[in-house]
């Protein structure tokens, strides 16, 4: 099996699933939508406003917060703003499983190449080699 051919069926799979195809659709729509779409970048920068807050340590109001929540509620409100930001989500848990799965192979291999480092060393150690 070679994991480079996987890689692209990988790609293409990722290309023609439900998610990435809905995520394509909901995109374009937005990009005809030109209110919905500085609706969402709205949104998107106030949250980044307020996650940039968070990370510095500076408080976030209660006035703050709520008007971001009830300007995300009115945005869920908008046809083609809810159906982008459902396939964003959906794209991101594909993503986020497909980064898992891959990951946990990694692991593995890098846990085989430790042991085989660790295994070098001990040798390296018993026959008084230096050559590590």
């Amino acid at each position: 099996m070679n994991p480079y051919d996987k890689a692209h069926e990988l790609a293409q799979a990722i290309r023609e699933s439900d998610a990435f195809v809905k995520m394509k659709s909901a995109k374009t729509k937005l990009e005809v939508d030109k209110s919905a779409k500085i609706m969402l970048l709205d949104v998107e920068r106030k949250q980044l406003n307020l996650e940039r807050k968070r990370l510095l340590g500076q408080p976030i109001s209660e006035e703050e917060q709520a008007s971001l929540s009830k300007l995300l509620e009115i945005v869920q409100m908008h046809e083609v703003v809810h159906e982008y930001l459902e396939a964003e989500m959906q794209v991101g848990i594909l993503y986020q499983d497909i980064q898992q799965i891959i990951g946990d192979a990694i692991q593995e291999a890098s846990l085989l190449l430790e042991s085989l480092t660790d295994g070098l060393e001990v040798y390296a150690n018993e026959t008084g080699s230096d050559w590590i």
